[in-house]
């Protein structure tokens, strides 16, 4: 074994108990930077979408030697993961490991919430929503001031994340409040997507 200076040979690993496909939302992760280095590290540096971390606790970030604990994950904790050794001779990067993060479907902002529908006019509502994994089902229901329907599945198109409902207001009974859910393996979105469908003109 020749005794070369050089940059540190880093690697990263998830933590050994931990499912790499299974890490949903609320877990709590950790990452190990294994070094080698001649001449040893005097710091190591974690890095997240190329961004710098720094030990957090109140964030739930907590960086101690050669570890990294992400306390609490959210879908914003996703991206690649990398660890920088430093030594006198420079710095050298580990793999970078993608943390992919599930969560149940919750509703996409910037959605067209209120419709002005003419009576007997078709109107085609959608309805979007964040999910990981993208597999859902949705299920839509009608409110109005008198009752709440489920809306029969025949008129229920999916697109991806995407649900599309043709809607026709006959009377003035159909006008109100469209509510539309989606479910993943990881479960039922907790708040409902609303959108408002009104006579058109007013």
């Amino acid at each position: 074994f020749f005794n070369v200076s050089d940059i540190p040979e880093t690697k990263l690993t998830l933590g050994k108990n931990l499912n790499p496909d299974a890490i949903r939302e609320g877990a709590d992760v950790y990452f190990d930077c294994m070094v080698q280095a001649e001449p040893g590290v005097y710091k190591v540096e974690w890095r997240h979408n190329g961004k710098l971390l720094n030990h957090n606790v109140a964030q739930g970030i907590i960086i101690s030697n050669q570890s990294l604990v992400l306390q609490g994950v959210s879908r914003q904790s996703a991206g690649n993961y990398v660890c920088v050794g430093f030594n006198t001779e420079g710095d050298g990067d580990s793999n970078p490991f993608y943390l992919n993060v599930l969560y149940a479907p919750s509703c996409r902002q910037n959605q067209t919430r209120v419709h002005g529908v003419a009576k007997q006019e078709k109107a085609n509502i959608s309805c979007e929503v964040d999910s990981n994994p993208p597999e859902v089902t949705f299920r839509w229901t009608f409110n109005n001031s008198a009752e709440s329907m489920e809306v029969a599945t025949s008129r229920i198109e999916r697109h991806g994340t995407s649900s599309l409902v043709t809607y026709t207001p006959a009377t003035e009974l159909d006008y109100g409040t469209l509510l539309c859910w989606a479910t993943n393996r990881i479960g039922h979105q907790r708040i409902p997507c609303v959108y408002h469908i009104i006579a058109a003109g007013q």
